[in-house]
């Protein structure tokens, strides 16, 4: 884009004249902001109005604007005036709704988190809003004209954040990172701007390269120059919350308002359409990926809860959305809370799961063989048609396998050219992204161990990452990867050289062995599990008995 052709709108640069002031605000009073306060006035019958406390993710105004409608509706359903606070930052939003000096609040899902592990159960989460219109994601943008195309291309680039409390400017943005390897020290600046706005102007007046914002807040400056380089998946808007101050009829009054036929209906008006109904575990998938980033763990136990652990082949979120179906399966079928532990990387799942910290672990047919042999693993059921991709789908799709990539273009053009070659692995603990690799090259007179020079890249999408930027020479990876992180790096780069060698599929096994009757349990439910929709969440077509026969071939190596 010609300079000429550049006209930015009158709105753009009053709000980059406003963003200059803010930012020099900033700089003299740390933390300050715009707010609308907490009215203290009374209504017309003398009773106090009701608060409803909204986060700063933009200006005061803009939030004011967005939640009105919401603010008539809760007049509306509780006979009561409803009174909005803009609070002035995240920590004071936060403070406010743990200790009570509001009644209602509006939180992002982490921020939800955080207060609920810092205050306890006497926040309540009431309802979210339902539909397509109640989910956001987290954006990284860019200046249109940068140059700047993927996450791979932000190294050494000036980045912009929102607050360290927020999940679409900062949880989401870090695990988008953490997915293809990049560290917050990687980047040549980070500032925290706290409010959205801050951040897209702050990228359009080039303070900043980049920045990480909320999908909402990026549309409406795409006009003015910014691009969207990379999505996360959708996450709940908000949680609409009750603290201890609003009495329980009220709150109970509240949720059968939001939650009537009349406003699924569409009857009235709010920020996002109509609500549902939530609970405290549908947030367990943002505790996931705040432990994971902060290694704060705000996870609830109950006395019948049971843990299982996935090993993490794709991101806390894929993982959560394909299993957490499954989850609540067992839960219902079982009467015991049956919950997700999702490690960080292969090392932590093995420190996990040799700790005794789970009583079910689901991981790849290796990984099982190489724990089995210092816990006492067994296997209930083994995996069905797990990531089958379209070109593999003959047979009975109990195997699954691995391929070797090089860049296209690279001099490598048979397996006989890896030797003595720099080869990416997944881990020495992956079966599609090590194991199939090792076994198909030693049928081709290849020790892996001899002939390569290995390099543990510990997750997928950093083989992927590293070959494509020329990090070595050749990659070993599971097949479903391609196809997973696609959109990460240009495909067109990558050349598969080979298929490697089938696989059995992913086995559930038990950890712990104190309740004998509900493994019995856990391992018929599987494998007469029939529910399309459960299935297609997890992506295969169900389940087998397990057979220890199935593991001799693996055992060894």
């Amino acid at each position: 884009m010609s300079e000429s052709d550049y006209r930015p709108s009158a709105r753009w640069l009053a709000a980059c004249f406003l963003l200059i002031i803010l930012m020099a605000c900033s700089e003299k009073e740390p933390g300050s902001s715009i707010a609308v306060g907490p009215s203290a006035l009374q209504t017309d019958d003398g009773t106090a109005p009701i608060v409803l406390s909204i986060l700063p993710v933009e200006s005061a105004g803009a939030m004011y604007e967005k939640f009105l409608p919401l603010r008539y509706y809760l007049e509306k359903i509780l006979k009561r005036k409803v009174t909005i606070h803009v609070a002035r930052d995240y920590d004071s939003a936060i403070k406010e709704i743990g200790e009570g000096s509001v009644h209602l609040a509006c939180l992002d899902p982490a921020v939800y988190c955080e207060i609920r592990a810092r205050y306890g159960r006497g926040i309540v989460p009431l309802a979210r809003p339902a539909g397509e219109e109640g989910g956001s994601r987290s954006v990284f943008v860019v200046k249109s004209s940068s140059g700047i195309e993927r996450l791979v291309d932000l190294k050494k680039k000036r980045v912009a954040l929102g607050s360290e409390h927020s999940s679409f400017s900062y949880l989401m943005p870090m695990a988008m990172l953490n997915d293809v390897d990049i560290g917050i020290k990687e980047f040549a600046s980070v500032s925290y701007l706290q409010q959205e706005d801050r951040v897209a102007l702050s990228v359009l007046i080039g303070t900043h390269d980049a920045g990480a914002i909320s999908e909402a807040v990026a549309l409406k400056y795409l006009q003015d120059g910014l691009k969207i380089i990379k999505t996360s998946e959708t996450i709940p808007e908000y949680v609409l919350c009750a603290s201890p101050l609003l009495p329980a009829p009220m709150r109970q009054r509240l949720l059968d308002g939001l939650l009537s036929p009349a406003a699924k209906e569409g009857s009235h008006s709010t920020t996002a359409g109509t609500f549902g109904r939530t609970a405290d575990r549908d947030f367990d998938m943002m505790r996931v990926m705040i432990r994971n980033i902060t290694g704060r763990d705000y996870v609830e136990y109950g006395p019948k809860t049971v843990r299982v652990a996935v090993l993490p082949l794709y991101s806390a979120i894929t993982i959560y959305d394909r299993y957490d179906p499954l989850m609540r399966y067992l839960s219902r079928e079982t009467g015991y809370e049956f919950k997700l532990l999702i490690p960080k990387d292969f090392d932590d799942f093995y420190t996990i799961v040799k700790s005794g910290k789970a009583d079910f672990s689901y991981q790849n047919p290796y990984s099982y063989v190489i724990l089995s042999r210092e816990t006492d693993l067994i296997p209930l059921a083994t995996t069905i048609g797990e990531d089958r991709l379209p070109e593999t789908e003959a047979g009975s799709g109990e195997f699954f396998r691995g391929v070797i990539i090089t860049r296209a273009g690279s001099s490598i053009r048979t397996i006989q050219d890896l030797k003595d070659r720099r080869v990416l692995i997944t881990s020495a603990l992956s079966a599609g992204g090590f194991l199939s690799q090792k076994i198909f090259l030693a049928g081709h007179g290849i020790d892996v161990d001899r002939d390569l020079r290995m390099i543990d890249a510990k997750k997928q999408e950093r083989v992927i990452l590293g070959v494509y930027q020329g990090e070595a020479d050749a990659g070993f990876v599971r097949e479903s990867a391609l196809v997973v992180w696609k959109d990460v790096v240009d495909m067109k780069k990558i050349r598969v050289l080979a298929v490697t060698t089938p696989l059995p599929n992913w086995p559930f096994a038990a950890v712990r062995h104190g309740n004998k009757p509900l493994e019995a349990k856990v391992a018929d439910l599987l494998i007469h599990l029939k529910d399309s929709e459960i299935l297609d969440a997890a992506r295969i077509r169900g389940f087998r008995m397990a057979r220890e026969a199935d593991y001799e071939q693996l055992r060894k190596y």
